[in-house]
């Protein structure tokens, strides 16, 4: 998957930032709703950014969700995605 310089998610200009690991406090990733900006480590494998970036834009969509679901959700979702090779 190639990972965008931005996304429109619900009508929003979203940056997408791939950072170092300090900048993000050692997180994969995290997302700002309020700035619509998502950061995204850089020094991790290409399947692990893949699947980050999907997490932080469920995040993005809904930041009422917990963590736990928004975990599951996000994994099962890349490996679907994967597996059945819908991703570029």
């Amino acid at each position: 998957m190639k990972i965008p310089q931005t996304l429109k998610i619900g009508g929003h200009i979203v940056k997408v930032l791939l950072v170092d690991t300090e900048d993000i406090n050692n997180n994969c990733g995290e997302q700002n709703a309020a700035r619509n900006i998502i950061k995204i480590r850089k020094d991790m494998p290409q399947t692990q950014i893949e699947s980050t970036l999907i997490h932080e834009i469920i995040h993005h969509c809904n930041t009422s969700l917990k963590e736990d679901i928004v975990g599951s959700l996000s994994e099962q979702l890349y490996q679907v995605l994967k597996d059945n090779s819908l991703l570029k």
